[in-house]
């Protein structure tokens, strides 16, 4: 508890680098942070003392070995720099917090919190890549992995770690159990550069005496295998960056290296790492496929090969791989978990021994088999977004590939009801049509597995009207669904690419979860992608080096990101990591400007204008012949122009004054040269008159002051006289909600949201959507269902209609603007977002011109709260507290602190 006589302050949720007791980090100097929690008023932080030390018994006994801050003088309470005693691969650092309000009420001492350090160099490895010794044929089987070692059994074990990683995915195996929750390991990166490791704190699975450490491996990203009639894309890794080398299939052999440390309580450590003396031989699965599916014959399980009692007698001797350009480097963003279980809704016979469940929404993951069958028995899993006569179609799955199939395969042992799913793949689907069963089977004999990054649910939204919240709710899902990996690969069966544009719109504004690690990794990704020239990749990674400039909304979608996050989570780290490297891709846009713009070239050169607007079609994505065709010559133009203003807000964050104004004043020039090349001053609006091309005039700023007001209504009549249809793709969707949510235009776009005639959400709804699809032609039976680029007007449901939004200058939430929209026929509001500071609240209930406002604002916040007024005169009845600073016919103004605020208008 606090002092006596202070006010109730408590510090909680501490963070490392933004994650919870992280095990197994490699950065030396990580970020801190923590929050804040109050019952009273508008409290600030005024100081802050933090404490290190090596064991949790020294903190309490007050004797903080590795670090004390003292009482700093700071709000600061996200991206402190560990700023203690130099840390060593394998250092454990608890630590905590106390901090003293603007009132100088001193805190209690917060929860002691943890990380722990990983492996940082080559030489803190003793293991050795293994793959088979016997190369894997084509038809398989994939190898397994054993080791046997014992255990001291006089010496109690202090602790154990194991550090493990994949080339491509593996699951860790410890005396019969799985190691760790997390699945589809490690996360995708450019395996020419960089292969991730876990730590895994194992101390519980350890046994005295004889113990078996064991690993399974699937190819995944790594090697993409071709198999006659299985989908498969062409991922061939090149020997060389830079587009150099020759082509050659980097791949080849799954491989895996494990470390295990034991430390016993007298000090001394035992490692068991991969070398070759570990076995290995034919596991059960025989085909590994990351984008054809998932073969397995339970045949050949070998009952107890992962524990003590387990047989290795037959097994042969592992090989040590060589030739492996990866850097090993700890996975810090939240792995893949398997996050949630889908029960079938329905199933039918569509045909005699075809059976087709539907699991009443699409996600993305895998399908759950639970059979009784003889041996031999070999069962057939086909996933789909649709329905053909009753069949699962897999129209969208396959691309333009004929006569392949993604499909998962089990064989049974014979051995009683066995339960199975496949582990080193993942499809996207609603429908799971099985063939083969012996017997027709119950509702319950398949069940849905959806998996995602295991990051914290940060917002939450909920109104009066339906239709918005299933809006919502299909975004929600396509989110999850590209949560795969930190660039986010959209769609889930055809591509799995992480289009960094995609990545851009779908986080654009929605603060959905926790992406705070996740962005850092992202970037990490991106930039060791990065060609010496300064070049960028719009897919990261990309195995083909192909796409590399072309669209700069696609390559440069990472950097308005890095700006966006340090906006969101105040992280720093990460851009004074970067910029240099931002710094030279921004050079290179510089030397290829001509006639002060960014030039825009073709399609088949990598750009792709607004993809997706209505009725385009992906065989003719350019096509002057429809109403609403932007060139990209005015998409690319707004991308220039939100990188230079990134840049701008990155270096101003890092204190290169110079520097930001350079940025800046660049991206004025974009805006003037986009205004003098394309504005029509007989429509007020901007060639080729889309309203995406307008909008971009609006979003840069390329209106002068005087002709503002008058693009914007043409802008808006232009919406009102398509009956309310934003007629755009995934650029100038975004483009639209943000110009008429900064504008005040809630009416606009509530008549937007509402509609439910083609091109809408309503639209898509009506044909069955259960989420977001790629395209707005989407019919409900073909095409890519599940992509998360068309999904822009939902962030206006929190940062309109709840109203929360950072102020203009606001760092991680420090300053909050909330104006929710009382528009349409809603009757009821409720939105809330999590920051790094706490939880903020915006909701409102209606009742004629009676309007009340709940409002919950973080300490070490301040907010501005515009009250909407229904009537002339209205009576807006307050805390004493909440400081009107001003107030017309439409609004009412307040300033507040912290704490939970209600204003009722009468």
């Amino acid at each position: 508890m606090p002092p006596s006589g202070s006010a109730e302050v408590l510090v909680v949720g501490l963070t490392t680098n933004y994650l919870v007791d992280p095990c197994g980090i490699d950065d030396r100097t990580p970020a801190l942070g923590w929050r804040l929690v109050s019952a009273e008023r508008s409290v600030l932080q005024a100081a802050y003392q933090i404490r290190a030390a090596s064991t949790p018994q020294n903190l309490e006994l007050g004797r903080p070995d590795l670090w004390d801050s003292g009482r700093t003088a700071s709000d600061q309470q996200v991206g402190v720099g560990y700023g203690g005693r130099a840390l060593s691969a394998r250092d454990q650092v608890f630590w905590q917090v106390r901090v003293w309000t603007d009132r100088d009420r001193e805190s209690a001492w917060s929860p002691i919190a943890r990380w722990e350090i990983g492996l940082l160099k080559p030489a803190d490895w003793t293991a050795e890549w293994i793959t088979d010794s016997v190369p894997t044929r084509p038809d398989g089987p994939l190898p397994i992995f054993a080791k046997r070692f014992a255990a001291a059994a006089q010496r109690p074990i202090e602790q154990a770690r194991l550090y493990v990683s994949g080339l491509g995915l593996y699951e860790a195996r410890l005396n019969g159990r799985k190691v760790g929750a997390d699945v589809l390991l490690p996360s995708v990166t450019d395996y020419r550069k960089r292969a991730l490791y876990k730590t895994y704190d194992v101390t519980e699975h350890l046994l005295t005496g004889d113990n078996v450490v064991g690993l399974l491996i699937g190819n995944g990203f790594f090697n993409v295998p071709e198999r006659e009639g299985r989908y498969w894309e062409s991922v061939t890794w090149k020997s060389g960056l830079g587009g150099s080398g020759d082509t050659v299939r980097l791949s080849g052999e799954p491989k895996v290296i494990a470390q295990l440390e034991i430390r016993y309580d007298d000090g001394t450590v035992q490692q068991i790492s991969t070398d070759a003396t570990w076995q290995v031989d034919d596991g059960p699965l025989d085909f590994s496929g990351y984008y054809g599916g998932e073969d397995y014959d339970a045949r050949r399980r070998q009952a107890g090969w992962d524990r003590p009692e387990g047989d290795h007698s037959a097994w042969r001797s592992a090989a040590v791989a060589a030739d492996i350009p990866a850097t090993l480097s700890a996975q810090f963003e939240p792995a893949v978990i398997e996050a949630e279980r889908l029960a079938a809704v329905e199933l039918t016979e569509p045909e005699p021994g075809v059976y087709v469940f539907d699991f009443g929404t699409s996600f993305v993951g895998w399908p759950q088999l639970d059979v009784e069958a003889p041996a031999g028995t070999r069962i057939a899993l086909f996933p789909g977004w649709y329905l053909d006569n009753g069949r699962v179609s897999q129209s969208g799955m396959v691309g333009w590939v004929p006569n392949v199939v993604v499909a998962d395969h089990y064989t049974a042992a014979g051995d009683g009801v066995e339960t199975w799913h496949p582990r080193f793949t993942y499809h996207g689907f609603r429908y799971l049509e099985v063939r083969g069963l012996p017997a027709p089977p119950l509702l319950s004999s398949v069940t849905g597995i959806a998996v995602r990054a295991g990051a914290e649910t940060t917002a939450e939204f909920d109104c009066s009207e339906t239709l918005l919240n299933d809006i919502d709710r299909i975004a929600e899902r396509s989110m999850r669904s590209a949560m795969i990996a930190p660039t986010m690969p959209t769609d889930p069966n055809r591509e799995k690419a992480g289009w960094q544009a995609d990545r851009g719109v779908a986080l654009s504004g929605v603060h959905r979860y926790d992406f705070a690690a996740y962005n850092q990794a992202m970037l990490r990704d991106v930039f060791d992608a990065q060609r010496p020239d300064g070049a960028l990749p719009g897919i990261v990674p990309d195995p083909t080096d192909f796409w590399y400039i072309g669209d700069i909304n696609w390559t440069g979608a990472p950097i308005v990101q890095a700006f966006e996050n340090y906006r969101r989570y105040g992280d720093t780290a990460s851009l004074r990591r970067h910029y240099p490297a931002m710094r030279r891709y921004f050079q290179l846009l510089r030397s290829r400007e001509q006639d002060g713009m960014y030039p825009a070239g073709e399609f088949a050169e990598g750009y792709f204008g607004d993809w997706m607007y209505p009725g385009q079609h992906w065989q003719r994505p350019f096509d002057p012949d429809n109403a609403h065709f932007t060139p990209p010559e005015s998409t690319v133009a707004w991308g220039y122009w939100r990188i230079a203003t990134a840049m701008a807000g990155i270096a101003q964050a890092l204190g290169h004054a110079d520097e930001s104004l350079e940025y800046r004043r660049k991206a004025e020039a974009i805006a003037t040269r986009y205004h003098e090349k394309f504005f029509d001053p007989a429509t007020a609006t901007y060639t080729p008159g889309t309203q995406t091309s307008t909008a971009i005039a609006l979003y840069i700023g390329a209106p002068p002051t005087h002709l503002r007001e008058s693009v914007l209504a043409a802008l808006v009549a232009q919406i009102r006289e398509s009956g309310n249809h934003v007629n755009a793709g995934m650029i100038g969707l975004v483009a639209i909600v943000r110009v008429l949510t900064k504008a005040g235009l809630h009416d606009v776009l509530y008549d937007v949201a509402v509609e439910t005639s083609y091109p809408s959400y309503g639209y898509w709804l009506a044909h069955g959507a259960t989420a977001l699809p790629e395209s707005w032609d989407w019919n409900g039976r073909e095409g890519v269902a599940d992509l998360n680029i068309l999904g822009g007007l939902t962030s206006w449901f929190t940062g309109g209609l709840g109203g929360i939004r950072p102020d203009r200058d606001a760092v991680a939430f420090d300053k909050i603007h909330i104006a929710p929209a009382v528009v349409g026929s809603l009757t009821s509001v409720r939105a809330t977002l999590r920051t790094v500071r706490g939880e903020i609240i915006s909701r409102w209930q209606r009742d004629g011109t009676a309007v009340t406002l709940e409002v919950v604002v973080p300490v070490n916040s301040t907010a501005t709260v515009v009250v909407p007024l229904l009537r002339e005169n209205a009576e807006i009845k307050a805390a004493e507290e909440a400081l009107l600073i001003d107030r017309n016919d439409e609004f009412a103004t307040y300033q507040t602190g912290s704490g939970t605020w209600t204003f009722t208008q009468h």
